[in-house]
């Protein structure tokens, strides 16, 4: 019955998701500049082109996902958070706290991933509230709990932000606090599983891409979905900080 619920829960949610990944994609591409979120080339790295304003009217042209394509994204989204949440249900049930924490961090987790792969860009509307979101929750649990939170956080974030800066911000700053807050959420003894998927995905897209030279050596290529991928697989399978499965 869990199970069923919260795959029900997860259709819904994913509606009201998709429509957030939308608008959070869509919105550079209404203006002509950046307001400071990890967008293009200030997100993943100098030598990406900002937006492209070839259009007559002067406007972004808009990626398919957010024109002629949005059915599939909407498809995708909704099918993911569904997933998400069914897993969730099942591997959760009985708690109704566990459930609602692992259904939040999900849900950030899909939104960055794809607002990433759409427009090159992880949203600090949603990064900054997860992150404090999820360090006030590893802190009101219980004190052994507490350094396994700030660890997991210092790791996973500490990892991306050294590669930033090797990079000379290749590695955008908003994946650096997309993995501090998977940290966070997560705990040291979560978090070494999430890197190591993460790694592995990314590693083996990353490659497929080269070969087959869908991208080049010098491309964006978005680092979010492999976090967000190796998060919530630790997280489905083995729990966060504050939820044991």
């Amino acid at each position: 019955m869990t199970v069923a619920f919260m795959a029900i829960a997860g259709v819904i949610a994913g509606l009201v998701l998709d429509e957030l990944v939308a608008r959070l994609a869509r919105e550079p591409y209404e203006r002509e500049t950046g307001d400071g979120d990890e967008f293009q080339g200030e997100g993943h790295g100098p030598g990406v082109p900002a937006l492209d304003l070839g259009s007559e009217a002067g406007t972004a042209t808009l990626p398919a996902l957010l024109t002629t394509r949005s059915p599939y994204r909407r498809l995708a989204v909704v099918a993911a958070t569904a997933a998400a949440f069914a897993v969730t249900g099942w591997q959760y049930a009985g708690g109704e706290w566990h459930l609602a924490v692992v259904a939040a961090y999900a849900a950030v987790f899909i939104v960055c991933a794809a607002t990433d792969i759409i427009a090159f860009r992880v949203p600090n509307a949603v990064t900054y509230p997860a992150i404090i979101g999820a360090l006030a929750l590893g802190m009101v649990t219980p004190e052994e709990t507490r350094g396994d939170v700030i660890a997991g956080g210092l790791i996973f974030g500490g990892l991306f932000f050294m590669m930033n800066v090797l990079t000379r911000g290749g590695m955008g700053m908003g994946d650096v606090k997309l993995a501090l807050f998977a940290g966070l959420a997560l705990g040291l003894s979560n978090v070494v599983p999430a890197m190591m998927i993460m790694a592995l995905a990314g590693g083996a897209v990353a490659v497929v891409l080269l070969v087959t030279r869908v991208r080049g050596r010098g491309d964006p290529i978005p680092y979010a979905p492999y976090i967000s991928l190796g998060a919530l697989f630790a997280m489905l399978l083995q729990g966060t900080a504050v939820a044991v499965v």
